[in-house]
Order: structure tokens, then C-alpha cells, then sequence
């Protein structure tokens, strides 16, 4: 299979994309991470009862498991950017394969955390409703 001059133009211009995306991406991992030292300290600091008998160490932990699974869908996304445009440059089909093999497993893993939080708001929502119907 060949590609054509403009599919080879899109997808250097994803890769860009891509990597400008994974970048700000990996600043908000930055971010998280320093918040879940911090929010624990100034969740210290409130009255007691405020957090719903919840520690504020639960909420650091909190921001640090968020920081960790955000993680890996940038990698991959980054991954996808670097070797995507690396293989453009130097019409290498191995390095382009290996970029949309890491693009495949950004978006596989963004589904599976999809079907993971959808089936959470149904049990949450199924919850309630049965809390409600009890109380």
C-alpha cells in the first residue's frame, strides 16, 4: 500500500497535533501530581465533618491514581506523534506501523475507560434510585 502526497500531509499534520495535545496532556500530570501533595494540606484544614467522614489523604491518593491513568493515554498519543512524523520524515513503514499501532492503543484504552465510567454512573444511578425506593 502506498500513500498519496496529501494523506502523508495529514498525517504529519495529526502527528503535530498529536504531540501538541500529549504535551498539555503531560503538564496537567504535572499538575495533578503537585495538587495531590498539596490538597491534602489545605483539606486539612477545614472543619471537621466537611469532607463526609472522608480522609484527606483519600483525596491526595485521589489525585495521584487520576494523575497515573491520565498518564497513559498521553504516552500513547505522544508515542503515536513522535513515530508518526519520524517515519514520514524518513519513509520508514516499520516506525509508521509501530505510530498507528500506539494511536490504536490511545483509543482502545479511552474506550475501556468509557464502558468503565458509563458502567459506573448506571450502578451509581441504580443506587440511588434503590437508596430512594428503601428510604
Amino acid at each position: 500500500m502506498q500513500l498519496s502526497e496529501q494523506a502523508k500531509k495529514y498525517l504529519l499534520e495529526a502527528s503535530k497535533w498529536a504531540n501538541f495535545i500529549a504535551i498539555v496532556g503531560f503538564i496537567a500530570i504535572g499538575l495533578l501530581i503537585i495538587m495531590s501533595f498539596s490538597i491534602g494540606t489545605i483539606l486539612a484544614n477545614l472543619p471537621e465533618g466537611s469532607l463526609g467522614g472522608l480522609s484527606p489523604k483519600f483525596f491526595s491518593f485521589f489525585y495521584l491514581i487520576a494523575a497515573g491513568v491520565y498518564f497513559i493515554p498521553v504516552f500513547f498519543l505522544f508515542q503515536f506523534g513522535q513515530k508518526t512524523k519520524q517515519a514520514l520524515m524518513q519513509d520508514d513503514h516499520n516506525l509508521l506501523t509501530f505510530g498507528l499501532k500506539k494511536l490504536r492503543s490511545h483509543y482502545k484504552f479511552i474506550g475501556i475507560l468509557f464502558i468503565v465510567f458509563i458502567s459506573l454512573y448506571i450502578f451509581l444511578i441504580l443506587f440511588g434510585a434503590f437508596g430512594a425506593l428503601i428510604s
